[in-house]
């Protein structure tokens, strides 16, 4: 995302480079008004385009950070319970977020139980 981030960037800076260059042209005589006008305007319209994709791309560069961090606090909670010799009512509150326990099941002693974690 990061290297499309930069390919975006580079495009943009081409467009605005161009668009400079097209008013150059257009003040020497070089083209038309309507050329000039016509091609501003696809060239303002890329530019647009492409400034919306560089600001969802970093949107979700923003987001992959986030869960990232978020990973790493996880990462920090399991490490801190990996090597446990007996559990505690504040080590159980942690890492279980609620328990499901359903209806035994009919000719067996079995009971179905779901387990819900926190991360």
């Amino acid at each position: 995302i990061m290297s499309d981030i930069s390919n975006y960037e580079k495009k943009v800076a081409e467009y605005t480079k161009v668009m400079r260059e097209l008013y150059l042209d257009k003040v020497k005589g070089a083209i038309s008004e309507s050329d000039f006008s016509d091609m501003l305007k696809e060239f303002s319209l890329d530019k647009e385009r492409l400034e919306k994709i560089i600001l969802e791309n970093k949107k979700k560069l923003d987001e992959i950070k986030v869960k990232i961090k978020v990973g790493d606090n996880r990462r920090a909670l399991i490490e801190q319970y990996t090597n446990l010799e007996h559990l505690s009512r504040e080590i159980v509150e942690s890492l279980i977020d609620y328990i499901s326990v359903g209806k035994c099941i009919p000719g067996t002693r079995n009971t179905p139980i779901e387990i819900h974690w926190n991360f």
